[in-house]
């Protein structure tokens, strides 16, 4: 039972932190940084918070804070022979494919949720990396398929599923920061989707 009351009045804070930074504006629910939908689109009732709009405390904060200083903080030194800077979402030409995007998607919303300029600095670089990697036909990611080496994957670089990870990250990043180059980026990348699908689809009949 107490356990249970603990966690009402952690909801009931959240909630009451970030209540001074919404406001009405003619019916409709506004965040600071963030915008409804328009109209004529449905105007939803309740909307994603940006990320580290509510701001942990207690044992959450605890929790959190036990992630950073353990394995999700840390990947890169468990872990190195994949999350080290030749990573292929570093430019490298070690793992190109969902590992490093699926540690990172941990990452950065600890990171923000944190507000932890570590973590952050750690963050950055696979962030900057997957921003500046978009060619002119719209495609972002590593390219380049190398030969075998045990414990990475180095020969499927240009699949699409690392890409969906990496662009789930870049939304978190989106929201976090309101960086419009996610925007061009995710733009681009769907107008290459659309044309490459026909002939994706056909490569796996």
């Amino acid at each position: 039972m107490k356990c249970k009351i603990s966690l009402v009045t952690v909801i009931i804070v959240s909630a009451l932190q970030v209540t001074a930074q919404v406001s009405i504006d003619k019916k409709r629910v506004v965040f600071k940084g963030y915008t409804n939908s328009r109209a004529p689109l449905y105007q939803n009732p309740y909307l994603e918070l940006p990320l580290g709009a509510i701001k942990p405390q207690g044992w959450l904060r605890e929790m959190l804070l036990r992630q950073k200083t353990g394995a999700t903080g840390n990947l890169d030194k468990l872990y190195p022979v994949v999350m080290n800077n030749r990573n292929g979402w570093l430019g490298g030409d070690g793992d190109q494919w969902e590992r490093g995007p699926y540690w990172i998607d941990g990452l950065l919303p600890l990171a923000y949720i944190l507000n932890d300029k570590e973590l952050i600095a750690k963050v950055q670089p696979w962030v900057e990396w997957s921003l500046n990697s978009q060619q002119p036909d719209g495609y972002f990611g590593p390219s380049k398929d190398y030969s075998y080496e045990r414990g990475m994957q180095r020969d499927n670089s240009r699949d699409w599923w690392p890409k969906m990870v990496m662009l789930k990250i870049l939304k978190q990043y989106y929201s976090a920061t309101q960086d419009t180059r996610v925007i061009k980026l995710m733009t681009n990348y769907f107008k290459y989707q659309l044309k490459e699908l026909p002939i994706w689809a056909i490569k796996r009949l």
